[in-house]
């Protein structure tokens, strides 16, 4: 199987519960696909999360709306809209693929980071990134 590792492109699926047990917020499992350890700063606390994992294997998170950003820094998965109404959410974050990230995709990467100021961006939301 492989494994995760720096400059990798990795596909998740993930669900969402109000527990750890009640993944219930979530009817689909949306999918979020970003190349490992990209950003400027190196990796963010989500991607720790993520280390020395393989296809197939799943993380358990705990996240707090108020820390969002900072753990997910440079990354933009689609689960903002989940905090609406709650401050925690659980994430059940699944390892679907693990493939080698060609040039384009980490160019595109590289292009979307810059849009969005290398994380936390101030776009005022309308994207879905989550600040």
């Amino acid at each position: 199987m492989n494994k995760v590792e720096n400059l990798k492109k990795i596909t998740l699926s993930f669900q969402a519960g109000t527990s750890p047990d009640a993944m219930d917020l979530t009817p689909k499992f949306p999918r979020f696909e970003f190349i490992f350890a990209l950003g400027q700063g190196g990796m963010s606390p989500f991607e720790y999360e993520l280390v020395n994992k393989s296809e197939g294997e799943a993380v358990l998170l705990h996240i707090n709306k108020h820390t969002f950003s900072i753990f997910f820094e440079h990354l933009n998965p689609p689960i903002a809209d989940l905090f609406d109404g709650r401050d925690n959410i659980f994430l059940n974050a699944k390892i679907k693929a693990v493939t080698a990230a060609d040039n384009r995709d980490i160019v595109k990467a590289l292009a979307q980071m810059t849009a969005h100021g290398g994380g936390g961006c101030d776009c005022g939301g309308g994207c879905g990134c989550g600040c």
